[in-house]
């Protein structure tokens, strides 16, 4: 948990979708599949843009090396999609990799940037702060 309740909520979310793939290495309904499909990559387009805009707005000194992690999965994932029009889409190894990268993710990358926005985010709070009362 990064402490973050938007982004700990969404990344729930996607949790429950990467877990809705199916466990196998062949695609049984193609037409469920499409509509997991896109709901998965909008979702974590989604999921990167809040993100990035948190890190643009108090400045993240890492943001670069956050985006690049965010687009090298947008790629990954843009291999199974076209995988999955030709047919060759292995959900299991999806499934997988989605998991697995949104977990190492969040533990090392999300981990810098969320200590980082909620200090900025307490930071502003104490300087609109009304003053203590004597």
């Amino acid at each position: 948990m990064l402490e973050l309740p938007d982004m700990d909520e969404q990344h729930r979310y996607l949790y429950e979708l990467f877990d809705r793939l199916e466990p196998r290495p062949a695609v049984s309904n193609a037409a469920a599949a499409q509509k997991l499909l896109t709901a998965i990559e909008q979702y974590l387009l989604y999921h990167f843009a809040c993100e990035e805009h948190l890190m643009r707005m108090y400045q993240f000194p890492h943001f670069a090396r956050h985006k690049t992690d965010h687009e090298s999965a947008e790629n990954k994932l843009a291999q199974f999609l076209h995988d999955f029009e030709h047919r060759r889409m292995n959900p299991a190894r999806l499934r997988l990799f989605l998991t697995g990268w949104l977990m190492e993710h969040s533990r090392t990358s999300d981990a810098q940037y969320a200590p980082w926005v909620k200090k900025c985010r307490a930071e502003l709070a104490a300087a609109v702060a009304p003053p203590a009362a004597p």
